[in-house]
């Protein structure tokens, strides 16, 4: 019905069929079909119920740009003249039925009539006598079809955004966005007893230090606060994009608050002067799935590893390849292997950018591989294992050959193999090699690199028990150990950190292990839900690189001992209140014992 002079419309799939249900219901004829003979009228009060809806269904289709409002209003014109003439034809006097007026008269024709009517004339048994049989269809399956069709409509308007069409491109209904937000008050607790220690990550991100005794030297190095209780207000903003770009490839993005030297810790505290938070790209990443089971991520991409935190923060990230195979054998287990090639450091490009001494690039990897699985022997018991070697390629720092380092400016062939960021706790010597200095007593600028290299071997097992439909019970625990440590190698570089208390005899360790148990809801979501947890750590100085374990406990890094609580609970949907207490103390060497209680206020979109 659509006038030549208005512009084609474009239609959507469901609505030529839609349309001829329509038709059908209001007994017109529409293209294609002919309207079916019949010679009984049904009562006046139900032909209007039904016109009724019939007309309301013309509306919902023409509110939906389903038909034209042209198209529409001359359906409901002929509806209604329709109507008015079924009406006088049932208060006028019975008269014997003739092949015009059983032509003319529409009853209630529905569409399994008219359908039937329109494959052929023998598809309505007659009488001898001329007689057409009418089929009786009851009011309850009437409404039944009139349900099925609105139904049908909404869903398909919904589907095809009938509403608006053309309002947003194809390409934004792939693409869907999240986040979360943390308000953190954080408490440190210092003992009053503890050594000083130095901040040997300002040193090596800065001009080197004089470690000399010589008389001008009265500058103390840069000092970790470690005696003072510390109150810091810290807010954390993440905001997600996961774009699908076709049935085998997503891309995810991530922008996050935090520090940009820092790659372990996403909160950041207030500024004092008020200034504006700072706003990064905290992953980059594609996810490549050719084959069921098979996953490649290529770019800064989350965590590949089952890990707990005491080999890796919760807040890092990796740049570089890694590929996860996963498949069901059956039984309920899953055996997975995960292999991965991630960059750590990279050398600065014009080493050294003011001298002559340059060099080769000494670029810092990490190489792992995972082999693990998820087994679900019962209905409401999982144990999940894994057992992971990480090697890290070029981490530790080399002593350098001879060079006279008497100011801040000198550069010599092994600064860049100090640790360009690091926590605490792991042992540390100094780069440079003071030979060549002329003068007993000269100044002596140093960088600080890794004693040890790291050649991780990781055991990991976990039971979750599902206490009731919601409730679970879940114990975790996890081995590492350096296959590379040796005590005697490393004393002969004459370490500068984790020495006894005299300063003499080194007393690194090369172990950790952490134990967990958390019973409550596992993901919190709703008003009420909870959980529990608690858990003790014990890593010693050369367990795991220190600068990517968790930045919590003993506020960061290894050689760190103790236990913590944590309690979480659902204020709304997707809100909750959270509170941790953390205590710990060294492993060996000189006092550092911290407490911190943190309590956050989460929310996520």
């Amino acid at each position: 019905m659509t006038s030549a002079k208005r512009p084609l419309r474009k239609r959507h799939p469901g609505v030529p069929a839609l349309a001829l249900l329509t038709c059908s219901a209001i007994a017109l004829p529409c293209q294609g079909q002919q309207a079916a003979p019949v010679n009984a009228a049904p009562a006046a009060g139900a032909a209007e119920s039904q016109d009724s809806i019939t007309e309301e269904l013309i509306q919902m289709l023409q509110k939906h740009n389903a038909l034209s409002e042209d198209d529409a209003r001359t359906l409901i014109d002929k509806l209604r003249k329709r109507s008015a003439q079924a009406t006088a034809a049932a208060t006028a006097p019975a008269a014997a039925p003739s092949a015009a007026a059983t032509t003319a008269a529409a009853p209630t024709a529905v569409a399994p009539a008219a359908a039937t009517a329109a494959a052929g004339e023998a598809a309505v048994p007659k009488k001898p006598g001329g007689d057409v049989r009418v089929m009786y269809i009851p009011e309850s399956e009437k409404q039944r079809i009139r349900d099925e069709i609105k139904q049908e409509v909404l869903t398909t308007a919904k589907a095809e955004n009938w509403a608006q069409p053309f309002a947003l491109p194809e390409w934004t209904r792939r693409i869907t966005f999240g986040g979360d937000i943390l308000f953190r008050q954080q408490f440190d607790f210092w003992n009053h007893g503890n050594f000083p220690a130095v901040n040997y990550y300002a040193i090596n991100s800065g001009s080197p230090y004089d470690v000399s005794l010589s008389d001008g030297n009265t500058v103390p190095p840069p000092l970790l606060d470690t005696t003072r209780m510390r109150e810091q207000p810290r807010l954390r903003a993440r905001l997600d994009m996961q774009a699908k770009i076709s049935d085998d490839l997503d891309v995810g993005l991530r922008l996050n608050t935090g520090n940009d030297a820092n790659p372990v810790v996403t909160d950041q505290t207030y500024p004092p002067d008020s200034t504006r938070l700072t706003f990064s790209l905290d992953r980059a990443y594609l996810n490549y799935h050719p084959l069921h089971g098979l996953s490649v991520w290529a770019g800064r991409s989350p965590n590949p590893w089952m890990y707990t935190n005491m080999v890796w923060d919760d807040d890092l990230n990796f740049d570089g390849l890694a590929i996860q195979y996963r498949f069901d054998a059956g039984a309920g287990l899953q055996p997975f292997a995960t292999v991965g090639a991630f960059s750590v450091e990279n050398t600065t490009y014009n080493l050294s950018s003011n001298g002559f001494n340059n060099g080769r690039s000494r670029d810092k990897w990490l190489y792992g591989v995972q082999l693990g699985a998820d087994w679900k022997f019962q209905e409401d018991m999982t144990a999940s294992g894994a057992v992971a070697y990480y090697y890290f390629d070029k981490i530790s720092g080399k002593l350098s050959s001879p060079c006279a380092p008497v100011d801040s400016t000198v550069v010599c062939n092994s600064d860049d193999s100090r640790a360009l960021f690091m926590q605490k706790g792991n042992t540390l010597f100094a780069l440079r090699d003071p030979s060549l200095t002329s003068q007993p007593n000269s100044p002596e600028y140093q960088y600080f690199g890794l004693a040890a290299p790291f050649r991780e071997l990781d055991v990991l097992l976990r039971l979750d028990t599902r206490l009731s439909h919601t409730l679970h019970w879940i114990i975790e625990g996890d081995y590492v150990n350096n296959l590379a440590f040796g005590a005697g190698r490393i004393a002969k570089l004459h370490p500068v950190t984790n020495l006894n208390g005299d300063g003499g005899t080194y007393v690194g360790g090369d172990s950790g292990y952490h134990l967990l148990m958390q019973i409550g809801y596992p993901v919190i979501s709703e008003l009420g839900q909870w959980n529990v947890l608690g858990g003790y750590k014990r890593i010693e100085s050369d367990a795991v690189l220190d600068a990517f374990t968790d930045s919590t406990f003993h506020v960061g890094g290894t050689n760190a001992k103790g236990y913590y609580v944590q309690g979480n609970l659902g204020f709304t949907h997707n809100a909750w209140l959270d509170a941790r207490w953390f205590s710990a103390t060294e492993v060996s060497g000189p006092p550092l014992a911290v407490d911190v209680l943190q309590v956050d206020l989460n929310a996520r979109f």
